[in-house]
């Protein structure tokens, strides 16, 4: 094992996403999370959504996250000093009375230290 997939091995990426959408008079909300390990090259998919790690470096990590609208992939970097990623953060709403809607997606990558792990 090299020394950055060494210093990487004890994190993980944990993967967020919330979504509400309000139509007609009745909601769906659905939340969850899923992790992903941290090693060069990883290319990883679960619920649909996949993470592809880019690069290794000593202080950051490089990566590409896609999913069903984000199909040509979002590039980001997170780090330790950044351990948050933002993907996506979108809100819309119209209508009004019976015809009112609203809709909500948001998706958040955030770097942690594994249990146990010192």
């Amino acid at each position: 094992m090299s020394n950055i997939n060494e210093k990487w091995s004890k994190y993980i990426l944990r993967l967020e996403r919330e979504t509400h959408e309000y139509t007609y008079g009745s909601w769906y909300d659905h939340y969850w999370n899923e992790v992903y390990d941290v090693f060069e090259g990883a290319d990883q998919t679960s619920r649909g959504e996949r993470i592809r790690i880019d690069e290794l470096t000593e202080n950051e990590i490089k990566f590409t996250f896609f999913d069903e609208e984000a199909q040509r992939g979002i590039e980001g970097v997170i780090s330790l000093e950044n351990p948050r990623a933002c993907l996506r953060g979108r809100s819309e709403q119209g209508g009004r009375n019976e015809y009112a809607w609203s809709r909500s997606d948001h998706v958040v990558l955030m770097l942690e230290k594994k249990v146990g792990e010192a």
